[in-house]
């Protein structure tokens, strides 16, 4: 069988197999080399990590004890309003969470700034607490209390001296600074603290927090993709058994003409029937140069194409004429075929006796049976090889 049976495919093996194979042989390396890469190679990715995770949180605590219970029940000590007459003093505590060891610093501080048009024109800082300490079981604690009623009389009075240029703000600032062995650090907070001639109250919290970390970063190997593996894979072997297949073919040797005739053969077969084509038929023969010029005719007379397998031979017959297309040569040629005789060693007469060569005498040890013998086995030669 065949390795290749369609006639294009060798039709295009005959003209560019060298070529061809050359191709099909380094696509199917590529292929190869790409599976192996993408195999040998998986992909990876890149996460972050953290470690070493540490938080730090400052609260200052707020409370305002009431001195006459008696005479100010049911007011809160540590509500969002203080009354100065029942709590004339304000208690604040800085507290700090953090690991154990960490060495913490707390800095409350009170601030009254004179303000115009949101510019600061005038400013006093009173440092209320400057402590350090170091962490145990957690917390860091350190105290310090305002005197409201001390604040109120200074505001007052502050308030007067610039009536009619500003206004007179009082805040409250709590700065940490923490060193946990590992991180370093600050946290820092701020409450405008509101007097008037008969209360006081902090706008917000004083509360700030961080969380420390140390980032890593991590490259994690994945799978390959084994499907795009296995179709380079088998590319590779396809192209490989492509370039074999043409090399086996010997397309150097690939008769051309013939590759050709079975194109059309088979794309003309609606009009062509096989049978014999007698050697004598039609007196005029004309050779076409193609098997599709011969079906042109056959078209045209409305006759069909016989094709004559044993000469390989096509031909339409139109009375006299014959219209033919043979590629082993003309008519003559196909229908009379050269034979390759063997030379006689002696010439033969036509009794079958052996003559002698010009100029030379018959031997007379040259018996008549044995010409006769010679004579009957050239002979029996000459059939046989016809």
């Amino acid at each position: 069988m065949p390795l290749i049976d369609d006639p294009r495919a060798k039709l295009l093996i005959a003209n560019h197999g060298r070529n061809l194979m050359i191709a099909l042989a380094v696509a199917g390396v590529l292929a190869l080399v790409v599976a192996a890469g993408i195999a040998l190679t998986p992909p990876t990715t890149t996460a972050t990590e953290q470690t070493d995770q540490q938080s730090i949180e400052t609260t200052g605590l707020v409370s305002a004890e009431i001195v006459d219970e008696e005479e100010w029940a049911g007011v809160s000590s540590d509500g969002s309003t203080y009354i100065i007459e029942a709590s004339p003093v304000v208690d604040i505590e800085p507290q700090t969470s953090a690991p154990d060891g960490t060495t913490v610093t707390h800095e409350l501080t009170l601030q009254i700034e004179g303000t115009r048009d949101g510019d600061v024109f005038w400013y006093e800082e009173d440092v209320l607490i400057e402590e350090t300490a170091t962490v145990e079981d957690g917390e860091a604690t350190s105290s310090t209390s305002i005197d409201v009623e001390v604040l109120q009389q200074r505001l007052a009075e502050l308030q007067e001296r610039l009536s009619g240029v500003g206004s007179v703000e009082t805040t409250v600032h709590l700065r940490t600074e923490y060193d946990t062995g590992t991180y370093e650090g600050e946290l820092t907070s701020t409450s405008v603290m509101e007097v008037t001639d008969r209360a006081y109250w902090f706008e917000s919290d004083l509360r700030d927090s961080q969380t420390r970390d140390t980032t890593r970063t991590i490259e994690e190997t994945g799978s390959p993709n084994w499907m795009v593996v296995s179709l380079f894979g088998l590319m590779g072997l396809l192209f490989l058994t492509g370039a074999g297949t043409v090399r086996a073919t010997n397309p150097e040797e690939m008769d051309i003409a013939a590759i050709k005739q079975e194109i059309h053969r088979r794309r003309y077969a609606d009009w062509i029937s096989t049978g014999s084509i007698p050697m004598w038929v039609g007196n005029n023969y004309i050779e076409l140069d193609t098997l599709e010029d011969v079906v042109d005719v056959a078209i045209d007379t409305k006759e069909r194409v016989v094709h004559d397998r044993r000469r390989d031979l096509f031909a339409v017959i139109n009375g006299n004429v014959v219209y033919y297309y043979s590629k082993v040569g003309d008519w003559d040629e196909g229908a009379w075929p050269e034979l390759n005789l063997p030379e006689a060693e002696e010439p033969v007469n036509v009794a079958g006796g052996a003559t002698s060569p010009p100029g030379e005498t018959p031997r007379e040890e040259d018996g008549g049976d044995d010409d006769a013998e010679q004579s009957d086995n050239w002979d029996e030669d000459v059939w046989r090889n016809f």
